[in-house]
């Protein structure tokens, strides 16, 4: 799994906390690994981070521990340093760094 489609989720989320429909329900069920502890983490922040900014309580399945190491995936045009300096307080809180632009989608 990739870091676009973990953005892709969390925009359909969003779309659907939106709704105040309780399609969002949808995501009380855990989901499965993605196989790397990573992503794993950054998709439970994610979710639980909408759910807060939509003043909802986040599902059990988010509440996660902070990784015990950090997780600073490579990128193109930023050193560990820049990563760090932009990356969103909810996430750096659990260890992942990942530049705030980056999470920004069309």
């Amino acid at each position: 799994m990739g870091l676009r489609m973990l953005l892709q989720g969390r925009d359909h989320l969003r779309l659907l906390l939106r709704r105040h429909d309780g399609s969002e329900a949808a995501w009380e069920a855990a989901p499965g690994t993605t196989g790397h502890a990573g992503f794993d983490a950054l998709l439970a922040v994610l979710t639980a981070h909408e759910f807060e900014e939509a003043g909802e309580d986040p599902p059990d399945w988010t509440k996660v521990d902070r990784l015990p190491d950090r997780w600073i995936p490579a990128h193109p045009f930023l050193d560990h340093d820049e990563i760090i300096e932009q990356t969103p307080d909810y996430l750096a809180q659990a260890n992942i760094f990942i530049p705030a632009r980056d999470l920004v989608t069309a």
